[in-house]
């Protein structure tokens, strides 16, 4: 019988190789500048990947569209200011074996309007969220297919600045506000059956995958 500790051993995650089965979740350490990543949200995740681990996820949350602004410390991916500060980030946790991943996602109703743009918040539904106060405009179709399109729009951005891979936020944030039904109350192919409740996040999946 083997006494190989298993957390040691190597991942295969699809064409990703990692050393061993140790990551550090994404999480928001607020060490953001102006919505990016500088120098010390960089030597954070490289002291991490000095550490031995296989892979730092980072960015939780790095938005993706002006109205989900970055009010709580966030990263901002929705423009291509930022590209070349994830490839720093890259380089300097590869360089130590490491992999790494950025959390993306739209904040939906779980934000501010009066930051950023001032730009309305959005939702599916019309229903206040408990923590912030806003009342969401109802997002229109044309609204969906922006943020369709912008979420495809960042992960791309992860992509050309050398990260391995992205990680979509859902809860409390846009996408799990399709999929419940206290706040969904659409009446078009957005809501009602559960089909219809996800059909907003496989569009960003397959917007995700074409990018």
């Amino acid at each position: 019988m083997s006494t190989a500790d298993p957390l040691l051993q190597p991942f295969q995650l699809k064409h990703l190789r990692l050393k061993n089965r140790i990551i550090s979740t994404s999480h928001e350490p607020a060490y953001s500048e102006d919505g990016l990543p500088k120098e010390r949200y960089r030597l954070y995740h490289e002291e991490k990947a000095k550490g031995g681990i296989a892979m730092t996820m980072f960015g939780g949350s790095t938005l993706v569209a002006p109205d989900s602004p970055p009010v709580f410390g966030n990263l901002y991916a929705g423009n291509d200011k930022i590209i070349p500060f994830f490839q720093e980030m890259a380089d300097g946790v590869h360089k130590h074996g490491a992999a790494l991943m950025c959390q993306i996602t739209h904040l939906g109703r779980r934000s501010v309007s009066n930051a950023g743009d001032w730009l309305p918040i959005v939702a599916p539904s019309c229903v206040r969220e408990e923590v912030h106060r806003g009342f969401p405009k109802i997002m229109e179709e044309s609204d969906i297919r922006r943020i369709v399109k912008a979420y495809g729009a960042a992960a791309k951005r992860c992509q050309l600045g050398g990260l391995d891979g992205v990680e979509i936020e859902a809860y409390g944030h846009l996408f799990d506000a399709f999929w419940m039904k206290r706040t969904n109350f659409r009446t078009d192919r957005y809501g009602g059956s559960l089909e219809n409740r996800v059909r907003f996040s496989l569009e960003v999946l397959e917007e995700i995958r074409k990018q």
